[in-house]
């Protein structure tokens, strides 16, 4: 007799996909408009000078820490 496995146990990631692909159908039409308002909420809220930021410092980290 074969062990019972509960399903998605050996490939949780499908059933992680399932659920996105349900999410994706839900999502309004108009992605553009979307990428544009995240961009410019982005730009004024500042975060990019917090990307700035982690970049510099992370480089800086980077190459004083290798050899």
């Amino acid at each position: 007799m074969k062990p019972q496995f509960p399903k998605g146990w050996l490939y949780p990631s499908l059933m992680a996909l399932s659920s996105w692909v349900v999410i994706a159908q839900q999502s309004s039409p108009d992605i553009l408009a979307d990428i544009s308002n995240a961009w410019n909420n982005f730009i004024e809220s500042g975060q990019w000078v917090a990307l700035l930021v982690g970049l510099v410092l992370g480089y800086l980290i980077r190459m004083f820490t290798s050899y």
